[in-house]
């Protein structure tokens, strides 16, 4: 529903109040060009107290000032002047700056005691009583002034918490994706670098070893069950446990088993894991699984672009860092995706520093490849 204009309604309100002076200037029998010229100037300021409401205290008050100083009386021009003077005060106290508003109460209090000094019989009382007719009106203005601008406040504080609370929601829905992306970029690259290598063993023994085509076949089906079942729990498919189809739990834990998985592969693979019984368990959640995954992808990228090499993982503890070492011995000249322009190494390195750590990969000179990551292993972590 379309909102009424502020300006229409003090017409209409104006317009009203000059009509009710009317009526009780013909009822007292004081319907003089003096009396309506006195009502008018008091009632008509409404049609523009929000427009220029100082002005409308000042030209109301003083029209006020005016009647008292020649031996009129404000209660012989009706309740509609008295009206129209609290409404234009409680409006400049309501809708104007503190110092404006100011004004206008020491120009509406002047008026008043002027007028209460040029009455016939001026008293403390009337002072005091229509001091406080001034006062009130003005000072329920400055609260509701108040008041609206405290609401004010607190809706640009919840607009603001608001907007804040969808770009953490945004923040947090892109940061996520990026984990999964990172999580499933890993299980399938590895996983299906895995498969295509042994089922290009499988190709090349079938015939000549059927025995060994099939143990192959089994290996390359056991590694897709796996690659599923972590997808599933990435996904949100399958909760975690330790009981039969339950999730994987990837983690330095399973380091063993990565290298297996990479010996039936074709890479020989030697891992030396320099840490004391129990440490594996204590180190966070995010480093255990973000060490797991640079070892995954850097044998990979070995098993994918370096036939023929072996490689070397050695992990341990230097100071409150996990030190992780993945060298290999070279093979076949490497793709150059393989050296340092690839997403993977992207990937490495981008989970090394959501972790506080960091990482590096470069060729080294006998024609190998490493990876070394250092990530926090306290606090930091």
């Amino acid at each position: 529903m379309p909102r009424i204009r502020p300006w229409i309604v003090d017409l209409v309100l104006a317009g009203l109040l000059v009509a009710a002076g009317f009526v009780q200037l013909a009822s007292d029998g004081s319907l003089t060009e003096f009396g309506v010229l006195g009502m008018l100037g008091m009632t008509l300021p409404v049609a523009w107290r929000h427009t220029a409401p100082f002005t409308a205290v000042t030209v109301g008050w003083s029209v006020l000032l005016l009647e008292e100083g020649f031996g009129g009386d404000i209660t012989s021009q009706g309740y509609g002047a008295v009206i129209a003077l609290i409404l234009t005060l409680y409006t400049a106290a309501a809708h104007t700056e503190r110092r404006r508003a100011l004004a206008a109460l020491a120009v509406a209090l002047l008026c008043d005691w002027l007028a209460v000094a040029l009455a016939d019989e001026p008293s403390v009382a009337s002072f005091a009583f229509t001091t406080l007719i001034v006062i009130a009106p003005w000072g329920a203005g400055r609260i509701i002034r108040d008041r609206q601008q405290h609401i004010d406040e607190l809706r640009s504080l919840s607009a603001a918490l608001e907007r804040e609370r969808e770009e953490r929601v945004r923040e947090a829905t892109i940061a996520e994706r990026e984990r999964m992306g990172r999580e499933m970029h890993d299980v399938l690259t590895h996983t299906l670098s895995v498969m295509v290598v042994q089922l290009g063993a499988v190709t090349r023994i079938l015939e000549r070893d059927p025995i060994a085509a099939r143990s192959t076949i089994e290996s390359v089906r056991s590694t897709g069950k796996d690659a599923l079942a972590e997808l599933r729990f990435l996904l949100g498919l399958k909760s975690t446990g330790s009981g039969p189809g339950s999730a994987p739990n990837p983690g330095l834990a399973r380091i063993e088993e990565l290298a297996e998985a990479m010996r039936r592969s074709g890479l020989p693979t030697d891992i030396c894991l320099d840490i004391r019984d129990g440490c594996v368990e204590r180190l966070p959640q995010p480093i255990d699984l973000a060490a797991y995954r640079i070892v995954q992808e850097a044998l990979t990228n070995t098993l994918r672009h370096a036939p023929g090499a072996s490689a070397t993982v050695t992990i341990g503890i230097t100071g409150d860092r996990l030190d992780v070492l993945v060298s290999d011995t070279g093979g076949q000249p490497r793709q150059p995706s393989a050296t340092g322009g690839g997403h993977g190494i992207d990937g490495m390195r981008a989970r090394a520093r959501l972790c506080g750590g960091e990482l590096t990969a470069a060729p080294d000179p006998t024609g190998g490849f490493t990876v070394r990551a250092l990530l926090p292993t306290g606090a930091t972590a």
